[in-house]
Parts: structure tokens; sequence; C-alpha cells
């Protein structure tokens, strides 16, 4: 039960940071619980800029990508557009957020970033770290699964709805401005 407590209580304080850290990766694209959309809704097509980068959603297509390919899963919730892109066997996750209200609307792109090796120093070197962290991937109940140490992020599998939403409550946020 002691070790229950921990993990958890490590694992809420990381996923509170909000610090830029490694990216979070998924084994299944996300959410699981739904299923793929065969066309992207209408409010999140266009043109759009984020960070400088341009990029063009259409109904089937994102950046020329055609949706629901072998490496590109979208998902779609209420106001959330959840985009699965598949990089060496993992799903990195790219959320979009869209707010209309009196005229307004409001874009952002929303991603999860948790890092464990906030203030660890060398992760070969941190024992206490790599205790945790493996403490976190023995418990049952908590999805992360493995850990990329090379490339810094996190491995995760098997996310409840739960789970799921508080990743999301907790997401980092860059706003979006759409131009078309």
């Amino acid at each position: 039960m002691k070790i229950l407590t921990i993990s958890t209580l490590f694992f809420i304080a990381i996923l509170s940071s909000s610090c830029f850290g490694p990216n979070v990766r998924f084994i299944e694209s996300q959410p699981e619980s739904l299923e793929k959309l065969t066309s992207i809704p209408e409010k999140f097509q266009g043109t759009f800029v984020i960070d400088k980068d341009t990029i063009e959603v259409t109904d089937h297509t994102i950046s020329g990508d055609t949706i629901n390919s072998n490496t590109l899963v979208v998902k779609g919730w209420g106001n959330y557009l959840f985009v699965n892109s598949l990089e060496n066997g993992v799903y990195k996750l790219g959320c979009a957020k869209v707010v209309n209200a009196w005229n307004y609307e409001e874009l952002s792109l929303e991603y999860f970033l948790i890092d464990p090796w906030k203030d660890m120093g060398d992760f070969d070197e941190n024992r206490d770290a790599k205790e945790k962290l493996d403490q976190m991937i023995a418990d049952e109940n908590n999805p992360i699964v493995g850990i990329d140490s090379t490339e810094r992020y996190l491995i995760l599998d098997n996310v409840s709805v739960n789970q799921f939403q508080s990743l999301l409550n907790h997401a980092e946020s860059e706003k979006v401005t759409r131009i078309k």
C-alpha cells in the first residue's frame, strides 16, 4: 500500500509539472475508448498557424497526410480533435481544441508533457528517479509501461478514460491562429 501511495503521489507531481520535458507516447491511438473518424469535422478544417508552422486541414487530410492511414489516426470528441501520429512503433498525440462563443473563436493545440527527470540530473546516474519510475511501471493501475531514456519520453498503455481525462486536464497548451 505504501508503494502505491508513493507512486500515486509521484505521478500526480509529475503531471502537475509545467516545465517542458519529455513527450508522452502511447501504445494505442488515443483516446482508446473512441472510434476513428471517417472525416474531420468542419470546425477543425482550414489553414492554421502553430508556432510559425502553417498547417492545412481538409476533410480527409492534415498537411497532405491522409487520415486513418497506417501512420495517422484521427478521433474526435466534442470540442477536441485527437491526432495520433505513429513514430517508431508508438503514437505521439496532439489534441486540437476549438471553443466558439459570441462570435469569438479560440483555438489551441494541447499536448502531454511529463518530466520525471526534472531536477534529477543525469538519468543514468540517478537511482532514486529510476526506482520511482520502476515502481510506477510495476503498478498495474498506472498506465506507464516503459521509458525511452535516450529520447526521454514515457510510454503509456491501457489508459483508462479517467487517466486520459486527467492527462488532458493537465496538458500544455499552445495558441493556434486560423488564417483561412
